[in-house]
């Protein structure tokens, strides 16, 4: 008896493995992701992507590349000039998969054909060597960013640098800041461009803080300001792994709850609302660790003020540790009292990202200490020297000692003596 079930589970096991073979999707003259296709051009060179969601690169590919956390990106590069260009692949995900690698994760069980599937997805790769006069077309093997992805596109030739920077929804998520009119935010006439001086004093006039849920109360501290425009700002930030976050609905709220309950990680959460200029925020940013519980986010507003014809964004950066319950709203978010201590972990971003200009910083909130907190707009209490980070991105490549520092107010010496006491556990 035990002979006859071990065979017959040999057979069906055998029959399994036999079942399932790869096969190359038929081609298509022309898919429907291309009607999402952006174009930028640089001189005599032009970039072209569109990021693909699941559903389209299980039609291209014939397998399920998303669930193995590949996501294709389709380029055209068309170089019309006489010299020529090195596309690096690595400026698109330092991580990029291979062909080989992206065929052989997504098998599914059983499936034979590798070395076709192989085949298929090298043809598939975009050519990295660009010659002169031509076009090359092809998909890039990249991780997977859910709703939202920010990427650049590096050619290198022998007498010059060509960068593309490209910020694009992918179907099937709703991110927050692709619902905001920006061009719409202020009158026209209204923005006003400013010299450093001005800028300075701009900023140091802004409210001390951000307005909570009832639009009334003081919440977190306004600590951090971006000078940049906004693709580039968000191409900066993802590229450092921070993810754009969906919009708050029925099934977003329902993920963010499954993710704190059960530990699922959940990368593109909602945050809540918060206030300035009579609006919640234009952009919010994150790194979840885990768990939505563990998180460094970050809401930026659109200022209606320019700085040498750059954006300004004015911001609120913390750090959740944890949640708790909360008069005010039930459950919350537990922030680090430390809040200096995220807008350092921006600024080291923007360093390693070798985009930033200069730093400086300028008055905000004012001082707050262990003796003396300030609260939230949920009672956490948090502590800080009081300034506001001031960030310059710069679109050129920045190394570590290039970076300029804007001789405003200069941060004092952390003081590790101070003594404090955690807040207690019980609803605020």
């Amino acid at each position: 008896m035990r002979g006859r079930n071990a065979g017959a589970l040999s057979a069906a096991f055998a029959l399994i493995m036999g079942c399932a073979s790869y096969s190359p999707p038929k081609s298509v003259d022309t898919p429907a992701y291309l009607v999402r296709i952006e174009s930028k051009s640089d001189g005599n060179v032009r970039a072209s992507a569109v990021v693909l969601s699941a559903e389209e690169s299980e039609r291209a590919f014939g397998t399920g590349l998303a669930q193995k956390g590949i996501q294709p990106i389709w380029l055209e590069i068309e170089n019309r000039g006489d010299q020529e260009f090195i596309l690096m692949l690595n400026s698109i995900d330092p991580g990029y998969f291979s062909p080989s690698e992206a065929a052989w994760i997504s098998r599914s069980f059983g499936e034979s054909g590798t070395e076709e599937k192989i085949l298929y997805f090298l043809e598939q790769q975009i050519s990295p060597v660009i010659a002169p006069n031509s076009t090359a077309r092809g998909f890039v093997y990249t991780h997977l960013d859910p709703g939202g992805k920010a990427f650049g596109a590096t050619l290198v030739g022998d007498r010059d640098v060509r960068r593309f920077e490209f910020v694009q929804e992918v179907p099937g998520l709703k991110m927050d800041w692709m619902h905001v009119d920006f061009a719409n935010l202020y009158p026209p006439g209204e923005i006003r461009d400013l010299d450093l001086d001005a800028l300075r004093a701009y900023l140091e006039t802004l409210p001390c803080c951000v307005l909570g849920g009832d639009r009334e109360t003081p919440g977190d501290p306004l600590n951090v300001v971006v000078l940049g425009n906004g693709l580039h700002m968000l191409a900066v930030f993802v590229r450092q792994g921070w993810d754009m976050t969906e919009t708050a609905t029925r099934g977003s709220v329902w993920r963010t709850i499954k993710s704190s309950v059960f530990g699922m990680k959940y990368r593109t959460s909602p945050v809540s609302p918060l206030y300035v200029y009579g609006r919640h925020q234009d952009v919010a940013l994150q790194k979840a660790r885990g768990t939505v519980d563990q998180r460094n986010h970050m809401r930026l507003w659109l200022a209606p003020v320019t700085f040498e014809g750059r954006e300004v964004w004015v911001g609120q950066i913390s750090r959740d540790i944890g949640v708790k319950l909360s008069r005010k709203t039930v459950v919350t978010h537990r922030v680090d009292p430390i809040i200096d201590e995220s807008r350092f972990s921006l600024l080291m971003d923007t360093a390693a990202s070798q985009s930033l200009e200069r730093i400086g910083f300028v008055k905000g909130v004012g001082l707050s200490t262990p003796a003396s907190p300030r609260r939230n707009y949920t009672l956490d209490p948090y502590y800080t020297d009081g300034l506001r980070l001031v960030v310059f991105l710069s679109q050129d490549t920045v190394s570590l000692d290039q970076i300029g520092w804007v001789k405003w107010e200069i941060p004092p010496e952390p003081d590790h003596s101070m003594t404090w006491s955690p807040p207690n556990d019980s609803p605020n």
